[in-house]
């Protein structure tokens, strides 16, 4: 697994209509043995910076980006860290791209003119979206796309497949006077980037061969995008209608990760904090899988497992897991196939109880933010409350958002009044937008406290920041990522077939998913790149849980007096 994880894609549309999805990068640990959960590294910060150091200088772009989040975590203020990941974030990016199929027919099969209107079209869309339209004119995208084409020179992959075997000497020649001369051109506005480009191109045809051209246009592009901000990418038809691809199943969104040993199917890992982790505590990294969905794995092929989970049980993916002697099956785990946003629902006594306290504490966990959230927490609330729990413990460690009208619905179910999140951004919709909660007597009112850490972002940091500011909750943990900003899918139509209502029919020119508005707490603090900090600040995972329920032993309400004895009437 990568370190920054697949980029959530949503769906198409030119206007920004108040149904945006927070998507962000995940630190992600990798799966893991789920009795280890939110297992912490063991590298220092000087070890992390070391190694990410020594891959950049081998070219190892991702190997690099995941040192520099790792460090990211333990280093998050500052400035010069956020620079390199960034930086490493951006380079990896491009290799991958330069390695993906799909791009590369998307390159293939594009003429050198439509690639230009494709950049005219992106100088002339994201200046006015953009959150910051001072920080997107069309000469800073210029400058971003220039930048990213002299870097996509010094790959090797690039190279080998969109040019001729260029002489070094020329290669290097080229990128220099890329960064020397054309990136301070003049580019006021799409007209003049069509003026440049013809003269870009044949500058580089005076210095090596190019195979596809428009491929040198299209690396522009996605520098253009790239370069505004970690979340900002240029999506290729492929990335934009992702529904058009197929897709292997797999079960990563219930937290398995499968693998193959000794020609069968196994359990490769499960991720900490996951539904799996918490709901099937039996299932284990190593564990080998006799069936999947009533179909033999004993010589299973990635294809046969694929298939196999095609054909869910009833709403249900069934793994009948062996036994330690191999034979005989030990017990057969259902996953959902729709998996629940809130889980590992349970009841504690409380280990250290108080005097004059009353009640059991709950615990549930929110692994993401998804339209059904308010409504799955709402039964688990009633489901506690009805088991006897006055106090309540929510889990939002590693929960790296989803949909921000979730995590600020969400919010509304503990907040009886008064304001959640604001938007600034250009465009109507998010231009100084406040979000409120007027739920009154309907949220809920048993006393709260949060597990945040540094893999808690996005929507989640929606709700983290307005149970904070209202006092609502206590925050125990690590401060949160600090991804305080709304990305949506910007459509891009230039290459497309259009109806009679001037409406794009084809899907051929992708999209753009651009960063359209920040997010301010409650309070005006910003979220992003400053993140939430909790009120307890605890590193160590385990430690985490036991301060918070210690925390939700002393808010339970005071148990009830027992009734006065009454006084008996004096007898003569």
């Amino acid at each position: 697994m990568t370190a920054w994880a697949t980029i959530r894609r949503v769906s198409s549309g030119v206007t920004v209509p108040l149904f945006f999805v927070l998507v962000t990068p995940t630190l992600g640990q990798g799966a893991d043995d789920a009795s280890q959960p939110h297992k912490p590294n063991k590298l220092t910060p000087a070890q992390w910076r070391a190694g990410a150091e020594a891959a950049e200088k081998a070219n190892d772009w991702e190997a690099a980006f995941t040192a520099y989040c790792h460090l990211f975590v333990a280093e998050r203020n500052s400035p010069e860290v956020r620079e390199r990941l960034n930086h490493a974030l951006r380079r990896s990016q491009q290799v991958r791209r330069h390695r993906d199929p799909a791009f590369q027919q998307f390159a293939a099969g594009m003429s050198t003119l439509d690639a230009m209107r494709l950049f005219a079209e992106v100088l002339t869309k994201v200046p006015v979206l953009y959150v910051d339209r001072e920080r997107a004119t069309p000469q800073i995208l210029w400058e971003h796309g220039i930048e990213e084409l002299a870097r996509a020179l010094d790959n090797p992959v690039f190279r080998q497949v969109y040019l001729d075997s260029p002489a070094a000497a020329k290669a290097d020649g080229f990128r220099n006077s890329l960064r020397s001369s054309w990136a301070r051109q003049p580019v006021a506005n799409a007209n003049d980037a069509r003026r440049l480009l013809p003269k870009l191109l044949d500058a580089a045809d005076a210095a090596f061969a190019t195979r596809i051209r428009a491929a040198l246009v299209l690396e522009i592009v996605c520098g253009s995008c790239a370069g505004l901000d970690e979340y900002t990418v240029f999506l290729n038809p492929a990335q934009y209608n992702p529904q058009s691809v197929a897709a292997a199943p797999d079960l990563t969104a219930q937290g398995v990760y499968l693998g193959y040993a000794d020609g069968g199917l196994v359990v490769a890992g499960i991720a900490p904090g996951s539904w799996a982790a918490l709901e099937v505590p039996g299932l284990r990294k190593g564990d080998r899988v006799a069936t999947l969905n009533g179909k033999a794995m004993a010589a299973a092929t990635p294809a046969a497992a694929a298939e196999a989970l095609r054909t869910p049980v009833d709403g249900y993916h069934e793994l009948e897991v062996l036994g330690e002697d191999a034979e005989v099956p030990a017990f057969v785990a259902r996953l959902p196939v729709v998996v629940p946003t809130v889980y590992g629902t349970s009841v504690a006594a409380p280990k250290d109880s108080l005097p004059g306290k009353d009640g059991a504490i709950g615990y549930t966990r929110i692994g993401r933010m998804a339209a059904t959230t308010p409504r799955e927490l709402d039964e688990a609330i009633h489901g506690l409350k009805a088991r006897g729990v006055r106090a309540l413990v929510i889990d939002l460690r590693g929960n790296m958002g989803g949909s921000f009208l979730a995590g600020v619905d969400t919010a509304k179910r503990l907040i009886p009044a008064g304001l959640i999140v604001t938007t600034q951004g250009q465009t109507a919709q998010v231009d100084n937008q406040p979000f409120s909660s007027d739920s009154g007597m309907s949220a809920h009112d048993l006393p709260v406290v949060v597990l945040v850490d540094s893999e808690t972002a996005s929507a989640a940091e929606v709700l983290a920041a307005a149970l904070k500011d209202h006092r609502r909750a206590t925050l125990v943990g690590m401060p949160t990522f600090g991804k305080g900003a709304v990305q949506y899918p910007v459509r891009l139509d230039a290459l497309d077939e259009k109806d009679a209502g001037g409406q794009p029919k084809t899907g051929r020119s992708g999209g753009v998913r651009l960063t359209i508005a920040k997010l301010l707490s409650p309070s005006g603090a910003a979220i992003n790149g400053v993140g939430v900090t909790p009120h307890v600040l605890e590193m160590h995972p385990a430690q985490q849980l036991d301060l918070a329920f210690k925390k939700a032993v002393e808010l339970l309400p005071a148990s009830p007096l027992p009734p006065a004895p009454m006084a008996l009437p004096m007898i003569p």
